[in-house]
């Protein structure tokens, strides 16, 4: 059956889809973390963010399904539902970021971030990480900075490192926040000698394309005091990082200490719907209507905006941000353990749900081992158990679970772990 399967998905989606893992794998069902298979095997999803509060939460399902039967339009047509869901939002927000203007991906939501940067500072480049990912249109594609190479970036892209740093043991950058600041000097210089004045720079509050990095507070501040200073806006990517992941904060980018003047966030928002926002500050919003319009018909359906005031009241009432901070500090003691056993763990960072597990040869050399990382998510699959690769050396295993993620869940990502080392 499976063969059958992926002959007809060569045949009838083409070459453009790739298969997660090598081993045979056909998710059915979801249930909370877990994920079942077409044999009838659960699997332990310790890697999925889109169901932000769980596969299938019935609060969810329930509420977009009672408004899928009742009404579903545009933003057009004013909806008491959509200007709920936009207050709830707003109300999680620092002023004066209170305007929210609805669109379908993540993609969506960066690309228009960008036009409002665009139109409000003058500029016409970007700034981003080396290793980054932002979404897949023909602008926003070209920030894909994790698999295009320097050589082929466009003229109008420049990219800065990461704030590299070890995690368990160790929370020393590897540059200072000076030598830091001054690759973004270095950075906007080459774009201003290329004919370009940045408009934004886009940043994933917690690096995760990059490695997965949580500098020390104040470390972000003089690089980005160099990026205003430039006149370009900052966009803060909140799809994988959004709605109390990191656990100390609602928002990545206050776990940061960002203050930034654009906000995008996505796949979380809907559990899996397809709900995506940009939240920004009234002047600029008016600074892009002088020039600009747009409009989304599917952005902000009201079927959308139930699941994302159910997702709103799940993270309250269940306490989830809570959760990800205790069970995420939990999974790091876990690994941490284990890496004291095993050399081939290099490092073990992140915070609250979102932990990454650097893979190397041995600890001495800190050799990225790109092999042994994609040996592990294969014999993790065959334990049961989902995980991620990602990093700039795709040698960091990505766990980031549902967040209602246990520490028993915990102890099974760990054991299995274990198994296959």
């Amino acid at each position: 059956m499976y063969d059958t399967l992926m002959e007809r998905r060569a045949r009838l989606l083409g070459p453009m889809y790739k298969q997660f893992y090598q081993t045979p794998f056909v998710p059915v069902r979801g249930e909370g973390v877990w994920v079942t298979d077409e044999n009838g095997k659960r699997y332990l999803d310790a890697y999925n963010n889109v169901p932000h509060v769980g596969h299938c939460h019935p609060r969810v399902v329930e509420a977009a399904s009672r408004q899928l039967a009742t009404f579903n339009s545009n933003t057009r047509y004013p909806s008491e539902l959509i200007v709920d869901y936009a207050e709830r939002l707003a109300e999680t927000m620092p002023d004066p970021l209170k305007v929210c203007m609805f669109v379908c991906s993540g993609t969506e939501a960066n690309e228009l971030a960008w036009r409002i940067a665009m139109a409000n500072s003058g500029g016409s480049g970007a700034l981003i990480t080396r290793s980054a990912f932002h979404g897949n249109s023909t602008i926003i594609g070209a920030l894909d900075s994790s698999t295009i190479p320097t050589e082929r970036q466009q003229a109008w892209v420049a990219t800065v490192p990461a704030p590299e740093h070890r995690g368990i043991g160790d929370r020393t950058p590897k540059l200072t926040a000076s030598e830091y600041a001054e690759q973004y000097r270095r950075a906007i210089v080459g774009l201003a000698e290329r004919g370009h004045r940045p408009a934004a720079y886009f940043a994933c509050p917690v690096f995760a394309s990059d490695g997965l990095y949580s500098p020390p507070a104040g470390y972000l501040n003089e690089a980005i005091a160099e990026v205003r200073k430039s006149g370009a806006l900052i966009i803060a990517d909140e799809v994988q990082s959004a709605l109390g992941r990191t656990g100390t904060h609602f928002w990545g980018f206050q776990h940061a200490g960002i203050t930034p003047d654009i906000v995008t966030m996505a796949k979380p928002m809907g559990n899996g719907l397809p709900l995506a926002v940009v939240i920004t500050r009234p002047e600029l919003v008016e600074g892009f209507l002088k020039t600009e319009r747009y409009f989304n018909t599917f952005g902000g359906n009201q079927v959308v905006a139930a699941a994302g005031i159910a997702v709103l009241d799940v993270l309250r009432e269940e306490g989830l941000q809570q959760n990800a901070l205790q069970v995420g500090a939990y999974l790091r003691g876990r690994l941490a353990r284990l890496m004291d056993r095993d050399e081939r763990i290099g490092d073990v960072r992140g915070t609250g749900l979102f932990v990454g597990v650097e893979v190397v040869r041995d600890r001495a050399s800190q050799v990225p081992a790109p092999e042994i990382a994609r040996v592990l998510i294969e014999g993790l699959l065959q334990r049961g158990v989902l995980v991620g690769i990602t990093g700039a050396g795709r040698n960091l295993l990505k766990i980031r679970p549902p967040m209602i993620f246990s520490q028993d869940h915990a102890d099974q990502l760990v054991e299995a772990l274990e198994s296959v080392l």
